[in-house]
């Protein structure tokens, strides 16, 4: 028999109409640049006194989805997990499409089948949530993604769905974006990164091997961006509330945040974020003599209407999720 290499490998994603109901035709078929999302078997030791010098016995006590799965940000496909992720999703328009995904407190359920090779290992994750969901940029660099898995169930020896094809579209790259901040477009970041997280957990009940739940927690967006030292404003700010002040305030600066991913007017993703909280400026001497970054730190400040707090706003051809 001939081994398999490690490129023939795809991962077909689904949105589930209700829980326990696994969905058999897959809304995209993603690539990978790394990580995967496996199968989890509990299993512990049962430590009790006898006449053997021998460890004890062992138990399987549980079965669980988790893993994340990493990839490049092309706009379709990442709409889609941003709606899985955050829970709702509003689709207008009539080609292109705009769907602009925000949080909610339930999320919907997915369906995954991972394929090696097409025939060589399938298996089907049902009941699953992406629980965390980071995107990042970079000077010179394509956008990438990772999508955090938790779920509950799987079958395998599957068959790997024969379509969709994956996504045609060209992933977004670096020369894309414009970066937002505080309502001035600032030429200067060099990098940045999202991270949203529900804060879930799986939750094992009397329902056999597998978990019975993927409870959602508190949830939280958190980031960063690297920027080219300029003037002192930023780290006035962070210490003082104003980027021209001179003494410590308890008040914490804020300033509003967006990120536009865009190459053409039906092919775009962007972050929205009304306020964020400047958490921290970090800036340091650099013996090298290269010029000097600064990273600035900061939590999404939650707001009254939720879609404030941050949306995802993807314009593709998909015309539903």
């Amino acid at each position: 028999m001939a081994g398999h290499s490690g490129q023939f490998y795809t991962l077909a994603v689904g949105r589930q109409t209700s829980k326990g109901t696994a969905q058999t035709t897959p809304k995209f078929k993603l690539r990978t640049t790394g990580g995967a999302v496996i199968p989890d078997q509990t299993i512990i030791d049962l430590p009790e006194t006898d006449s053997s010098i021998q460890r004890s016995k062992s138990a399987k006590v549980g079965h669980s989805i988790g893993g994340a799965n990493e990839g490049m940000i092309r706009a379709d496909e990442f709409g889609f997990l941003a709606y899985l992720h955050l829970g709702a999703n509003n689709t207008t328009g009539a080609g292109p499409y705009t769907h602009t995904a925000t949080a909610a407190a339930q999320q919907p359920y997915g369906t995954l089948y991972p394929a090696y090779d097409s025939t060589a290992l399938v298996d089907r994750y049902v009941d699953c949530r992406i629980t965390e969901l980071v995107a990042r940029g970079s000077g010179q660099q394509a956008l990438t993604y990772s999508a955090g898995w938790m779920g509950l169930s799987s079958t395998h020896g599957e068959t790997d769905p024969g379509s969709p094809a994956p996504s045609t579209l060209d992933p977004l790259t670096y020369p894309d974006v414009t970066v937002t901040l505080g309502g001035v477009t600032t030429d200067i970041v060099e990098s940045w990164e999202i991270n949203s997280t529900r804060n879930a957990e799986v939750i094992y009940g009397d329902t056999g091997m597998s978990a019975s739940e993927v409870g959602t927690g508190r949830w939280s967006v958190t980031g960063s961006l690297v920027v080219l030292f300029e003037t002192d404003a930023k780290h006035r700010a962070w210490i003082t509330n104003s980027t021209s002040g001179t003494s410590p305030s308890a008040t914490i600066f804020t300033e509003a945040l967006t990120i536009l991913c865009q190459r053409s007017a039906s092919n775009s993703v962007q972050f929205t974020m009304s306020a964020v909280e400047l958490r921290r400026v970090a800036l340091a001497p650099d013996p090298s003599g290269n010029s000097l970054r600064f990273t600035y730190e900061f939590a999404v400040q939650p707001q009254a209407t939720i879609a404030n707090t941050l949306s995802i706003v993807s314009i593709n051809s998909t015309s539903t999720y």
